[in-house]
């Protein structure tokens, strides 16, 4: 004997009700999709943009954990996840890809897409595009010029005795490791080669420099706005939030002689196959028209992806044009940092956190 409970019954009934409507109503179902989309100024802006149409009707989740807790609930549900555009970023798009979970994008489903720079395109072992991007951001490390003593110029300034307690250092769980992936950069490595890397973190650890190891980026922001510490390693957005109150310097156009790089990635939509496709292709292609990704970035502190999108005066500082991203930006492979991160973060716990 199957069991309703008053919701289930008061659900069943309404959906009755709404099969019996005219055809109006059905078409609307049609085009009804399941969106999975960050929350506070994200699924705001997102909400407000919606708004503005009535083709496709959204129910809107939102991430718990970030984009890559969402990827073992889809696995669990695959071939239904019942989603049918989700949110996520350059390291999610390369598990969907493999994973083999996207519908193909093109064109023809999303003629904004033209507006796109091809470099933020993301293609599965077939040749076909799997993302829509919306954002692009930069990482990068910054400090507050009223609280730091002195002009930093180079990675190894962070070792100077002046700045004891003044750096608020995440954890690797954080940035996906950029930090660490900076070091190992400016010491001759890279994603592959982290020991440069920490030998340099270790050096930080024991000179006392680090004020705090930051496990969220609330924990960055409060450190660095209580005057607690002055220098930190961020995505733009969130730097950009912060210069709104304090006079703050962006070391993401600095000389690779100096040590310090700068991390491009962006963030979009992936349509999953086997739901409502061509309606969740459809919101996402007006999502992505010049004014609204315009708007979108400009509640979010982000780059427009659309070429034809208006950068506000304040997002202005972290735009790299072709040349800047040859002097400035890292790339890494995100694939194999996506895989590091747990490894990566066992060796902090155990090296580099009894030395703080």
């Amino acid at each position: 004997m199957v069991t309703l409970s008053r919701r289930e019954i008061l659900k069943a009934a309404a959906s009755a009700a709404a099969i019996g409507t005219l055809g109006l109503t059905n078409a609307r179902a049609a085009d009804a999709i399941t969106a999975v989309e960050w929350g506070g100024n994200y699924v705001a802006a997102m909400k407000k943009i919606a708004s503005k149409q009535a083709d496709v009707q959204i129910n809107w989740q939102l991430h718990s954990g970030g984009a890559m807790a969402m990827l073992p609930k889809v696995k669990a549900r695959w071939p239904s996840p019942g989603i049918d555009l989700l949110t996520g970023w350059d390291v999610a798009w390369e598990t969907i890809a493999r994973e083999g979970w996207a519908e193909p994008v093109t064109p023809e489903k999303v003629p904004n897409l033209a507006d796109i720079p091809k470099r933020l395109l993301v293609k599965d072992s077939a040749g076909n595009i799997i993302n829509i991007p919306r954002t692009i951001q930069t990482t990068f490390w910054y400090y507050r010029e009223d609280t730091t003593p002195f002009k930093i110029e180079r990675i190894d300034d962070l070792l100077d005795p002046r700045l004891k307690g003044k750096i608020c250092f995440p954890v690797p769980t954080i940035n996906s490791n950029l930090q660490m992936v900076s070091f190992a950069l400016a010491k001759g490595g890279d994603e592959r080669n982290m020991e440069p890397a920490w030998d340099f973190v270790k050096k930080l650890a024991r000179s006392g420099n680090i004020g705090r190891a930051a496990n969220s980026d609330i924990d960055i922001g409060n450190s660095i706005t209580s005057g607690e510490t002055s220098i930190s390693f961020e995505g733009g957005t969130a730097p950009v939030q912060l210069a709104r109150k304090f006079k703050i310097r962006y070391l993401n156009k600095m000389e690779r002689e100096t040590g310090f790089r700068t991390f491009v990635f962006h963030e979009g939509w992936c349509v999953l196959k086997g739901g409502h496709t061509d309606a969740a292709f459809k919101f996402a292609n007006f999502a992505i028209n010049p004014e609204n990704n315009e708007e979108f970035n400009g509640a979010n502190a982000g780059i427009p992806a659309n070429v034809k999108s208006k950068v506000s005066d304040e997002i202005r500082p972290m735009v790299l044009n072709d040349g800047e991203m040859e002097r400035y930006a890292y790339i890494p492979d995100w694939a194999y940092v996506s895989r590091q991160l747990d490894s990566w973060n066992k060796r902090w716990e155990q090296e580099v956190a009894p030395l703080l």
